[in-house]
């Protein structure tokens, strides 16, 4: 009997008993919470870290590195523009599919293209193969990109005679 109340002792104030559990519950009950935490631990920790990339912008630049957002046609001769399209972090992105159209920019040999690894990609236009309605028009610039999701940006060049 004085056994009985000396394990009694020893379980209410936390001892281990003689069969290796803590306050009434069995061992291996003790070991599945731990590995059960540990697990949520680094799957909560690894869901965390994993991101997404999305395309943030596009950025249209002529030979001299300076932003395009007109080009006048009453300049004969070859035009070409330079795009380079970013992540969310300000990143060249590669792979993101590029297409121009309006003014007749959708006419040339390759309309639609792919960034390469440093996120960029170009398009020559002759001034003859472009042309506006009245004094103006518009070529419309599009990425799309697909991560997570399919995104799409655009930028817009002003055409004038």
């Amino acid at each position: 009997m004085d056994a009985t109340v000396d394990k009694m002792k020893r379980i209410r104030y936390g001892d281990m008993d003689d069969e290796g559990a803590l306050e009434g519950l069995p061992l291996y009950m003790i070991i599945l919470v731990v590995i059960a935490g540990i697990g949520t631990a680094v799957i909560g920790g690894w869901m965390m870290s994993a991101q997404t990339t999305e395309l943030g912008s596009l950025e249209v630049e002529d030979s001299n590195n300076n932003k395009v957002d007109q080009m006048d046609l009453s300049e004969f001769g070859t035009k070409t523009i330079y795009i380079t399209a970013y992540d969310q972090s300000s990143d060249p992105l590669e792979g993101v599919t590029i297409s121009v159209e309006g003014c007749g920019a959708s006419n040339i040999d390759e309309p639609v293209k792919l960034t390469d690894e440093d996120g960029e990609v170009s398009f020559s236009f002759e001034s003859s193969e472009l042309h506006v309605s009245g004094n103006s028009g518009t070529i419309d610039i599009t990425g799309e990109y697909t991560g997570d999701m399919t995104l799409s940006e655009s930028e817009d060049i002003l055409v004038t005679e």
